[in-house]
């Protein structure tokens, strides 16, 4: 098992990279957590894992209840957030209990924000099953859910007390859930790790299929980089976090537009990073051969990079809801090289249009 530290003063918090949850009890008891808990997950995960993830903690002496939440993007909602707040506050009565968030980005963003607003905060547990959750969701605090005019439009900061991220779980991920994690890791690629970037053009192959040994370097580097970054920026304040977002502002937007059904998360950031980096090269930011080189490995990686029959009113309508406006101006965050990002506000609507015509045709 291998450790990352998240330097947040007294919110800071560990990330452990481990084969199995046989050592997740002692994590949980150097966090200080009494052990009494509720695990939120999908139905389907706890039928196929849940002893796996259960046995280790109920023979360290835990007490466990178990609430299920929709299996889709659109249970990240307010109002399977108050379901499960309903059956906490029916359960927990005169106790205080630990969340365990078991599952991928869905149930740890809701169960993160039940944490941050139940009894005005509840400490919660990372316990990320899928790739995309693994490298990026479930560590950095940011929990929410979203509303059919935006995502993620409701929310807040509230950091986890730990990530223990079992990276054996990951053999068992579908094809469709890999190559969306897989999106997620190129985006950190491209933001700050050249290396990383090289590693995944090299072994493209094995990191398609998924093999121990390529998502441990995966994990573990994804890990990191999120780590320093939030350590260093952790509300997004000082514009070292929202580089982050790279693809996620025409992401989020397909997302919405479509009423989170047609994408995955990973699709719809493929999708926004294809745009944002020939938007990078129509500015003069970013060589023409290092676009070409991201759109290899998004291809290569069995993601898209355009899409069709989606109207553009909707989009644009989207975009004007994005939570990333800045005094009434868009954030792009966009690439000067691959590893190195740049965040610009004053970037032309006419050309933004254009280039998005390319990719939404």
């Amino acid at each position: 098992m291998s450790r990352i530290r998240v330097s947040l003063g007294e919110r800071s918090y560990p990330i452990y990279l481990a084969d199995s949850y046989r050592l997740l009890p002692k994590a949980l008891r150097r966090a200080g957590l009494q052990p009494w808990g509720v695990v939120v997950s999908h139905a389907s995960l706890v039928k196929r894992f849940g002893q796996e993830l259960l046995t280790p903690l109920r023979r360290a002496g835990w007490r466990l209840e178990t609430i299920t939440v929709a299996e889709s993007e659109r249970a990240k909602s307010s109002a399977s957030a108050e379901g499960v707040l309903r059956l906490l506050a029916k359960r927990t009565a005169m106790r205080t209990p630990v969340l365990l968030a078991f599952g991928g980005g869905v149930v740890g963003d809701v169960t993160g924000f039940v944490a941050a607003v139940f009894r005005r905060g509840v400490p919660y547990v990372q316990l990320p099953t899928t790739l995309l959750a693994q490298v990026d969701s479930a560590i950095g605090g940011k929990v929410g859910v979203d509303l059919p005019e935006a995502k993620n439009a409701v929310g807040a900061f509230y950091q986890p007390r730990l990530v223990f991220s079992h990276v054996k779980l990951l053999r068992h991920l579908p094809r469709r859930q890999r190559r969306s994690g897989l999106a997620e890791i190129i985006k950190y690629a491209a933001i700050a790790d050249p290396r990383l970037f090289a590693f995944l053009e090299e072994h493209l192959p094995a990191c398609r299929l998924g093999t121990l040994q390529v998502d441990r370097v995966m994990v573990q580097r994804c890990s990191r980089i999120k780590a320093r970054i939030v350590a260093q920026d952790e509300r997004e304040t000082r514009g070292i976090r929202t580089a982050l977002n790279f693809g996620h502002t025409l992401g989020h937007a397909l997302e919405a537009a479509t009423g989170y059904r047609r994408f995955t998360h990973g699709e719809a950031i493929a999708i926004g990073m294809a745009c944002a980096s020939r938007l990078s090269v129509r500015l003069g930011l970013l060589p023409a051969a290092e676009h070409a080189r991201l759109l290899r490995l998004l291809v290569g990686a069995g993601l898209p990079t355009t899409t069709g029959g989606i109207s553009r009113a909707a989009i644009r309508s989207a975009l004007a809801r994005d939570k990333k406006f800045v005094r009434g101006a868009m954030r792009w965050v966009l690439l000067k090289r691959i590893g190195k990002a740049v965040v610009r506000e004053s970037v032309p609507t006419t050309l933004v249009r254009q280039v998005i015509r390319e990719h939404v045709t």
